[in-house]
Formats: C-alpha cells, structure tokens, sequence
C-alpha cells in the first residue's frame, strides 16, 4: 500500500511539474495570462490608445498604445495588423499595431502594455 501511494505521489508531482501549475499560489495563472497574435478574434477601441481585444477563446484583454493611431475609435470595421516578433508569443510592450485609416492612410503605434480583463468604465 505504501509503494502505491508513493507511486500516485510521484505521478501527481510530475504532472504538477509538467503542467507548469503552481499549486500555491492560485490566481497566478490570470496574471500570467497571454494574448497571441495568432489566436486574436475580434477588437473594440475605447479611444486611440485602449483596445479591448478578444481571443478565440474569449478571454478579453487591455491594450495599451502609444500616440499614432489616430481615429482608432472610430473606424470599428478596419482590420488591425498587429505586428509581433512571432505569432506564437504574447503579445508585449514594443510590438506594432497598424490599420489603414480611410482618411490619413496607414497609421500604427506601439504596445505599451497588455493586461488581462477589461478597463473601469470612464466617469462621465
């Protein structure tokens, strides 16, 4: 019996291990949440320099940018080009957001910060 239980033992802590779950901290795993270029489906401007982006598995998160995008906010129907070093990676600080704008042309800007979750609700 005891070599049973050691044996479940050693197997839970591998798959602990292999998994990358850190059981003693819980919550860890939003903090560390990803946002891939590559799995991006849809995105919502709540001014030029916050985008609400959603991931193919609905998990939403907030982007951050610089000034150069202007107008983002209000051209909802143009496609994003989001410019990354890999589309496998998470979407960080330095990467490129780019849209052609239908009265300047093509604009882009850089990612400041991406967080998971949405922003507060402006005061009005």
């Amino acid at each position: 019996m005891k070599t049973i239980l050691a044996i479940v033992a050693v197997v839970l802590g591998g798959a602990a291990v292999l998994a990358g779950t850190n059981f003693a901290t819980p919550g860890k795993a939003a903090d560390n949440a990803c946002l891939q270029n590559n799995r991006i489906w849809g995105w919502q401007a709540v001014n030029d320099r916050t985008l609400i982006v959603t991931d193919r598995n609905y998990r939403r998160f907030t982007v951050s940018l610089t000034g150069g995008c202007i107008g983002l906010d209000k051209y909802a129907g143009v496609s994003l080009v989001v410019k990354t070093s890999t589309s496998l990676g998470c979407l960080t600080k330095g990467d490129m957001v780019a849209f052609n704008s239908p009265g300047l042309g093509p604009l882009s800007c850089v990612v400041n910060d991406v967080r998971p979750g949405v922003p507060p609700p402006l005061p009005d």
